[in-house]
């Protein structure tokens, strides 16, 4: 094969992953199909299963995606304070706010029982890894005494978790409750 092919080939692969994203992000996985992605890129229905022969094919290297894409968000911040970590993780929520989205974990875990088996088992992966971060958060601060909460570090890293899923979603109604809840967990964590 060429290498200019296989530029073709690896760019749109990369454009279909990033407007199924974008579909997913905003719409959810169910509610999005291979003609949506097709119309929109001006490609017919068997460019797409060329790379993804299924759409839970399709499913399964997003997950993958924002894996390695969360795996590289945490290492960049490895040497951030607690404090600091847990502002970087209320600006990533920001973010899909701002883009009017829910979060990856978020749309996936609603859907989570209507999703194939393969896609569910990456889902499990993908929260498990987004649930251990924010109790690293919040066990690293009460280590270093900036973070105050009763009970476990993987209870209330759940806690914090759930809330800005839940926050994510209660935005679309109320543009203030992102906020709310931020400035809540802070004063729950006594970190303000």
């Amino acid at each position: 094969m060429k290498p200019e092919t296989d530029a073709r080939i690896t760019d749109t692969r990369k454009k279909i992953l990033d407007l199924a994203e974008a579909l997913m992000l905003s719409r959810g996985f169910n509610a999005f199909s291979y003609q949506h992605i097709s119309a929109e890129l001006g490609v017919r229905n068997a460019a797409i299963h060329y790379h993804f022969p299924k759409k839970s094919d399709l499913g399964v290297a997003l997950i993958e995606r924002y894996c390695r894409r969360f795996e590289r968000f945490t290492q960049a911040q490895a040497e951030l304070s607690p404090s600091e970590q847990l502002e970087q993780y209320f600006e990533l929520a920001d973010r899909y706010f701002g883009q009017q989205q829910i979060c990856p974990s978020g749309i996936l875990s609603a859907e989570l029982q209507t999703l194939p088996d393969d896609m569910r088992q990456q889902t499990q992966a993908f929260v498990a890894l987004m649930r251990g971060w924010a109790a690293d958060i919040v066990r690293r601060g009460r280590d270093v005494g900036v973070m105050h909460y009763p009970g476990s570090a993987e209870g209330m890293g759940d806690v914090v978790f759930a809330a800005m899923q839940g926050a994510l979603q209660l935005a679309r109604f109320d543009q203030q409750a992102l906020q709310s809840v931020k400035l809540q967990i802070r004063q729950l964590l006594g970190c303000q």
